[in-house]
């Protein structure tokens, strides 16, 4: 028999094997900075002119045009890499609470979503609707905010279109809640293999779902903003989660290649969807252009991921990375300011508007992050069993 001390003793033990366990951060700090460069994407995409008639009237050579509007517009997919790194983290945070508890909580894992998530969130919904109310030509309707504060906003694009907001990006928001509400179900009892079947399984939902929406002409809106056909970079982010430690360690010369056949991919397909000078496309391009978006992103983040470069550690890059959600959320409030305080006529003035919109996107994510976010994301982590980066 063990006496009361003993027991006493290998009780203390493994509290302290648990509290070490729980110290030790699950951090990749290069995926901080591709995020802030996945943020950049979607900025230029939005700040950046995509028609060839403004290069016409700046005497741009029709060559440098020509590759400068699927450059810029390729920017779109940082959106996918977006998608992609959130179902590697999660992924991979989920997998390693299951193995140190030897279980998932779903309400920790719930609580510190919406503490991460909510508070930014919901206050510029809040915010956009009365700017809308008050401010000529901005318009945000009760049901857009209805399908906001619902994480459903996504689903309103669809079947009503875009409203005349600064509030427009929030819809993969929407759709990134959506998984991190039905992902730890699924993950929650099954098996690596059952997991990457999951996986494999919404890459086919996500094509067939195109695919029929492309032969039945549905409106461009029925596939770029569907939750069920934006999920290949997540299922693809979910494969990395599992079978990423099984790859290789690549070579600086084949991070590089990753890297540019990436970026290349966004260019091409940004190219071929949007083949028209008035930018618009069919669901079919967009059918045959999302997998290899998709693909695309998947090689980026390869090609980053656990990499030691110096430039993965810098500092600056490191901060914008840690406060990229509020980027991504402000950028296009930052971006309607600064179309008011600067009047863009030419190519030059066009640059001086973008970085004054970068400039104020930066001033006011790191403000959120200062005041807003960082409260709530100190009381997230006594809900976390796998501690990741820290506040």
């Amino acid at each position: 028999m063990t006496t009361v001390a003993e027991r006493v003793s290998a009780t203390a033990s493994v509290n302290a094997r648990g509290r070490s366990e729980r110290s030790v951060r699950f951090y990749r700090p290069e995926l901080d900075v591709l995020r802030f460069f996945a943020f950049l994407g979607v900025f230029i995409f939005h700040a950046a002119p995509r028609t060839m008639d403004f290069y016409d009237r700046a005497a741009s050579p029709h060559w440098l045009s020509s590759l400068l509007i699927p450059t810029f517009g390729a920017g779109a997919y940082g959106v996918d890499l977006f998608f992609a790194l959130s179902a590697y983290l999660i992924t991979s945070l989920l997998l390693r609470e299951r193995a140190t508890t030897g279980a998932l909580d779903l309400r920790g894992f719930y609580l510190r979503r919406i503490l991460r998530i909510w508070p930014l969130y919901l206050a510029f919904v809040a915010f956009a609707a009365a700017f809308a109310a008050l401010v000529p030509g901005q318009n945000l309707p009760m049901k857009y905010v209805v399908g906001y504060s619902l994480l459903a906003g996504n689903w309103v694009y669809v079947f009503y279109g875009l409203p005349a907001s600064f509030a427009v990006p929030l819809w993969t928001v929407s759709i990134e809640e959506q998984f991190y509400l039905a992902w730890p179900l699924a993950l929650r009892k099954a098996s690596a293999r059952a997991m990457a079947i999951i996986a494999l399984g919404i890459l086919v939902v996500a094509n067939a779902w195109r695919v029929w929406l492309a032969v039945s002409a549905a409106p461009v809106e029925r596939i770029e903003y569907n939750t069920f056909t934006r999920l290949d970079p997540i299922a693809f982010g979910i494969l990395i989660a599992l079978f990423g430690h099984k790859l290789p360690s690549f070579t600086r010369l084949q991070r590089a290649a990753l890297l540019c056949c990436g970026v290349v991919t966004w260019i091409a397909v940004y190219a071929f969807t949007v083949t028209s000078p008035a930018l618009k496309f069919t669901t079919w391009q967009m059918a045959v252009g999302h997998p290899f978006t998709a693909l695309a992103s998947t090689a980026v983040l390869l090609s980053v991921l656990g990499t030691q470069h110096a430039f993965f550690r810098n500092r600056a890059l490191l901060y914008l990375g840690k406060i990229s959600y509020g980027l991504y959320v402000l950028h296009e409030f930052a971006h309607f300011c600064a179309i008011r305080l600067v009047h863009a006529s030419t190519p030059f003035m066009v640059l001086v508007q973008s970085l004054v919109g970068l400039a104020l996107t930066i001033l006011l994510a790191a403000a959120s992050y200062r005041w807003l976010e960082s409260p709530f994301l100190r009381l997230k982590e006594r809900f976390a069993h796998v501690q990741s980066r820290p506040v």
